[in-house]
């Protein structure tokens, strides 16, 4: 096991991750989380540094979200990791256009739809937890994601707009929710490691949806 001392991305209680799985619930707040989103810390972190970190890793300042009725129209921090509060109802288009600096972005449950372009060109993105309550993604949200690895559509998306994934090159593994009806033209267009898809039975798949190499089954 690659054990490793944490803060809990929720809480901020100090736990021991082991990395070399996917999620864990804290000990702390009984909550789960994804391992990828908790924040490295010194092994016997002298307190001033630990306090510092909580801070630093700590919900994202509103002062960094231009937030409008609920909406995030933009992002204008730029730290590599980004926890948004709960009063985000939506994700605005273009949001985090070219976040340079973004490698981990935690959203809340309280979000329901992503827009057109929100994480377009966010090349350092290596991970994503979309949540359950998302029932729209707008085109091209995450297109150019380039480090991203693997994508867990949420149940309540029927369709996978043109571009959603346009040359996520690094992407790997996509998760499709039973409920999914259509995959339209270029959602997975220049994704050149995603080598095969299980995609739910009765799912109609536009021309061009996916790379040529890309062996797509139907359950």
């Amino acid at each position: 096991m690659n054990m490793n001392h944490a803060f809990c991305p929720l809480c901020g209680a100090v736990i021991t991750v082991d990395l070399s799985q996917d999620a864990m619930i804290c000990p702390a707040c009984g909550r789960p989380f994804l391992n990828v989103q908790a924040v490295a810390a010194d092994p016997a972190p002298a307190a001033p540094t630990t306090t510092f970190l909580k801070k630093e890793f700590s919900t994202t300042p509103l002062s960094d979200l231009d937030i409008q009725y609920g909406v995030l129209l933009r992002y204008k921090g730029k730290n590599s990791y980004v926890i948004l509060p709960d009063c985000i109802k939506e994700i605005g288009s273009n949001a985090f256009l070219t976040a340079r600096n973004l490698r981990i972005a935690v959203l809340p449950d309280s979000i329901t739809k992503i827009g057109a372009q929100a994480f377009s060109e966010c090349r350092q993105l290596i991970k994503l937890r979309i949540p359950p309550t998302v029932t729209l993604i707008g085109s091209g949200a995450f297109s150019g994601c380039k480090s991203l690895t693997e994508v867990t559509i949420p149940n309540g998306i029927q369709t996978i707009a043109g571009d959603t994934f346009w040359g996520c090159t690094a992407l790997k593994s996509v998760h499709f929710p039973p409920a999914l009806r259509r995959i339209e033209t270029n959602a997975f267009h220049g994704c050149t490691a995603l080598l095969s898809v299980e995609v739910p039975a009765g799912t109609v798949i536009a021309d061009g949806a996916f790379p040529p190499q890309t062996n797509i089954t139907q359950i």
